[in-house]
């Protein structure tokens, strides 16, 4: 089973930007009644990517977090950004079901692979 990396802003270059794999990467907060909708969609994801890396970052854990939230354009949570070559491709603002976070996704993908 491919599993969800809690990741920090530290380590977003070493971990997103410079994976050779499309990374998907949800930024959430814990208060966030639609982060809690989303988690069991999320967690289904990697079930069905087997080839994409998936990341979740808590806004909040610190101030570095936060700060590279926002200067990634994040104002909703939860915000999912997509990466191909390192570059972000896309994002998925708010809650979706599992069908159209996959349908979204492949969109975002289809040209990475």
């Amino acid at each position: 089973m491919v599993e969800i990396k809690d990741i920090q802003a530290v380590d977003l270059d070493a971990e997103v930007k410079s994976s050779t794999r499309p990374v998907v990467l949800e930024f959430w907060i814990r208060s966030c009644d639609q982060c809690r909708k989303f988690k069991p969609v999320y967690e289904r994801l990697p079930e069905y990517f087997e080839y994409v890396s998936f990341y979740r970052m808590n806004m909040m854990k610190s101030i570095e977090n936060l700060r590279l939230a926002e200067e990634m354009g994040v104002e909703v949570t939860p915000t999912t950004k997509v990466f191909c070559g390192g570059s972000e491709v896309g994002e998925i603002v708010g809650y979706r079901s599992f069908d159209d976070a996959v349908a979204e996704i492949e969109g975002l993908i289809k040209d990475c692979r």
